[in-house]
């Protein structure tokens, strides 16, 4: 008996070699289905793909407008601060005032059952609200203010987002608070 011949008549060899078969069919399969089911989408792949290519540009910041700025603060010490309702109604936006006449803004000013869309914080025992800009366009700006308590006020500090926007067009435009809220909206318990 030659040597091969008594290697493939070997029963080590005879036990294992259904194990060595199906390895070998399973890793056919494996490879026939790769080779099959390869990308069939219709899309190109972003590199090949047709037609121009598509830059996305955001708007140019630009510093903030100092109007814009001066109307940030008079939004605080007026509509924060729950004082002159009629001044705070004419600087808010319509995602503050809600479709709100200013006879209903008036009305439900510190009506704590209705209310109006801007959550209050008591100006008077603030020591101090710096500002930092998120972003600022031409049109619009977001701005972060800290409201910053006095020492011995019973009141935690917070930090609110105050959205601006420009509303009309040439003389008629004019910049407007369409947004206030929290920056963290988790209550913070008291002590």
């Amino acid at each position: 008996m030659s040597s091969i011949s008594a290697a493939l008549n070997s029963p080590k060899l005879i036990r294992f070699l259904p194990w060595i078969a199906g390895t070998i069919l399973a890793a056919g399969i494996v490879v026939f289905l790769l080779v099959f089911f390869r990308n069939t989408s219709d899309v190109a792949p972003a590199d090949k793909s047709a037609g121009p290519k598509v830059n996305q540009t955001s708007p140019r910041t630009v510093p903030v407008n100092k109007s814009a700025q001066k109307l940030a603060v008079t939004f605080i010490r007026t509509a924060v601060a729950r004082k002159n309702p009629t001044l705070a109604y004419k600087i808010s936006g319509p995602a503050i005032t809600q479709g709100a006449t200013l006879a209903e803004w008036t009305r439900d000013w510190n009506d704590p059952n209705v209310g109006i869309a801007v959550i209050p914080y008591p100006i008077d025992k603030v020591k101090g609200s710096p500002f930092r800009v998120d972003y600022s366009y031409r049109n619009e700006a977001l701005l972060e203010v800290a409201l910053l308590p006095k020492a011995g006020a019973k009141i935690k500090p917070q930090i609110f987002y105050i959205g601006l926007r420009k509303f009309g067009k040439g003389k008629n435009s004019r910049w407007l608070v369409n947004y206030w809220g929290p920056h963290n909206i988790i209550a913070v318990p008291s002590q």
